[in-house]
C-alpha cells in the first residue's frame, strides 16, 4: 500500500490518542489581525550553513538497508517508530538520486517550506543567517531577511541564532518575541504553529523538542533574552535546565513541528505527514513504498 505524501491529504493529518491533551481553544491571540496579535509581533531567526557541507549526515543514511523508517544512522531502532505494525519503508532510487546529486537544493526547498509556513501562521518577519550565497538568494526571494554569517561564528549555531536575534533587535524594536526554529521542517503546518504559540503565552521561555524528545525543534523567547541558546546534543535537556518551559512534555502533540530532517527515517517520516510543495518538488516521486495510512502522525525515530 502506498501512501500519498501530498500535504492536506485527509489521512496525512497527525493523529492524536483519544486521551491526548487538546491544546486550548485559540483566542485572540492569533485570530486578531491587528498589530496585537502574538504572532504579528513576533519575529522567527533561523540559521543555515554553508550547502557544501548540508545534510551529510542525510546522505550517509541513504543505503537501503539504513533507510528504513524506525531505524537510526548506526543502524538501531529507535523510540521514535511511525507505528508498530507498519511495513518498513525506503526512499525510492529516484528520490535517492536526487538527494545524492544536490543535498543542497533539498536543504533549498525545505527551507522555503518552512518559511512559507511561517509567513501562513502569521509570522511576517524572519531573518536567516547564513554564509552561503545560493542561501542568501532563496532566503531573499522568500522576502526574508538576510544576515551574512560572519567568519567568528561560522559553525557555531547558537552564535549564529543570538546574531540573527540581535538584528531583529534592531530591525524591529517593537516586536516582543523571537521564534528560534530549525529550517528542516518540511512538514510543518501553520495551524500547528498557532497552537504553540497560543500555548507559550505567558509562559515565558518556551520551547518544543523534537520526536525523540532530545533535541530542540523550537524556541519561543522574548526579545529582550540575550543569553546564547542552547542548541548542539542533548539540546532539550539543556534547555530545560536553564529553565524553559518544555511544550507538551508527554510529545503527544505537533508531529510535523517535532520533525526536522537530518537522515533518511526523519525524511520517511516527513513524507507521511505530507511536505510542502517546494520539498515534494525536488523529490519528484511522492510515494513512500510500504508505507501505511495508520501510523500517520505518531512518534518516529530520532533525528
Amino acid at each position: 500500500m502506498t501512501l500519498s505524501c501530498v500535504r492536506g491529504h485527509p489521512n496525512e493529518r497527525r493523529r492524536m490518542p483519544a486521551d491526548a491533551p487538546r491544546p486550548a481553544d485559540r483566542g485572540q491571540h492569533c485570530d486578531d489581525s491587528g498589530d496585537e496579535c502574538t504572532l504579528g509581533t513576533m519575529v522567527a531567526v533561523l540559521a543555515v550553513k554553508r550547502l557544501g557541507d548540508a545534510k551529510s549526515r542525510l546522505v550517509s543514511t541513504m543505503s537501503d538497508d539504513a533507510a528504513h523508517d524506525g531505524q537510526t544512522s548506526d543502524g538501531q531502532t529507535s523510540g521514535r517508530e511511525i507505528a508498530a505494525d507498519s511495513a518498513p519503508a525506503t526512499l525510492s532510487p529516484a528520490q535517492r538520486e536526487r538527494l545524492r546529486a544536490d543535498p543542497g537544493a533539498f536543504v533549498l526547498a525545505m527551507l522555503a517550506d518552512t518559511i512559507a509556513t511561517l509567513h501562513e501562521a502569521g509570522i511576517r518577519d524572519v531573518v536567516v543567517v547564513t554564509p552561503d550565497h545560493r542561501v542568501r538568494e532563496r532566503a531573499q526571494q522568500l522576502a526574508a531577511h538576510v544576515v551574512d554569517e560572519p567568519s567568528d561564528v561560522a559553525g557555531d549555531l547558537n552564535a549564529a541564532y543570538a546574531l540573527g536575534a540581535a538584528t531583529a533587535r534592531t530591525r524591529w524594536p517593537a516586536h516582543r518575541q523571537v521564534l528560534i526554529v530549525q529550517a528542516d521542517l518540511p512538514a510543518a503546518q501553520p495551524t500547528s504553529l498557532r497552537e504553540i504559540v497560543d500555548a507559550a503565552v505567558e509562559r515565558g521561555e518556551s520551547m518544543v523538542t523534537d520526536r525523540a524528545g532530545t533535541g530542540t525543534s523550537l524556541l519561543l523567547r522574548p526579545m529582550t533574552a540575550h543569553e546564547l541558546p542552547r542548541f548542539g546534543p542533548d539540546s532539550a535537556a539543556a534547555h530545560r535546565a536553564a529553565g524553559v518551559v518544555e511544550l507538551d512534555p508527554e510529545h503527544l502533540l505537533w508531529p510535523d513541528v517535532r520533525t526536522d530532517v537530518d537522515t533518511v527515517g526523519d525524511l520517511i517520516a516527513a513524507l507521511r505527514l505530507g511536505v510542502g510543495e517546494h520539498t515534494r518538488s525536488v523529490l519528484g516521486d511522492v510515494r513512500i513504498p510500504g508505507a501505511t495510512a495508520s501510523g500517520v502522525g505518531e512518534q518516529s525515530d530520532a533525528s
